[in-house]
């Protein structure tokens, strides 16, 4: 699991960065580019936190990504295609034309996040949490969000054509050009007198 090491600098207490002892604005100058290569280069990555770094371009494919933390990064252009995802955390992050599509991810964390030309097309997302997310011009078709959350986000020109929604919780505060053809919608929580906890 994700492990919460602290910055070393008296006062911080910010999370530690990309394995380190340092946050990022302790960190140096380098260390994004020098996380960023250690992204590209490996093939799997345990219980890293990347929190609040700004990576553009990177092609991840394939990778396997284990108790991560993105927490408030910045991800723009990121291909993330065939990845898989295991309790990891991008809350509060941008999400910027990122590709996810054909990815595995299970019991990860987008709360607060902003998506926009993002897809998740093609992709297992189980038990994943998108609570309070603005998701804009994002597309899920063919996916698989069994047990998922959309809670109090925003959904707009964003399609989920084809997906199981079984017990997703669809409870958005705001939904404007969404389309759920094909998508299992009897069997998503769409109120709130019929949520579980």
């Amino acid at each position: 699991m994700y492990t919460f090491v602290r910055c070393r600098e008296p006062g911080c207490g910010k999370p530690a960065f990309a394995g380190g002892t340092a946050c990022l604005a302790h960190s140096g100058p380098d260390a994004e580019a020098e996380a960023a290569r250690r992204l590209e280069s490996g093939t799997e990555h345990r219980d890293l936190g990347f929190t609040g770094a700004r990576f553009e371009g990177l092609n991840l494919r394939g990778m396997r990504f284990y108790g991560c933390s993105f927490m408030g990064a910045t991800l723009r252009n990121v291909l993330f295609t065939n990845a898989v995802f295991r309790l990891c955390f991008f809350d509060n992050a941008i999400l910027d034309s990122c590709d996810f599509s054909h990815v595995d991810a299970q019991f990860c964390s987008f709360g607060g996040a902003t998506m926009t030309n993002v897809s998740f097309e093609n992709s297992e997302l189980l038990h994943d949490s998108f609570v309070g997310a603005s998701i804009t011009d994002s597309t899920f078709n063919n996916s698989n969000l069994y047990d998922s959350r959309f809670i109090r986000c925003t959904l707009v020109k964003s399609d989920f054509i084809d997906c199981n929604l079984k017990r997703v919780c669809m409870i958005p505060d705001r939904e404007e050009g969404v389309s759920f053809k094909y998508s299992n919608t009897l069997e998503a929580i769409r109120d709130v007198e019929h949520l579980y906890i």
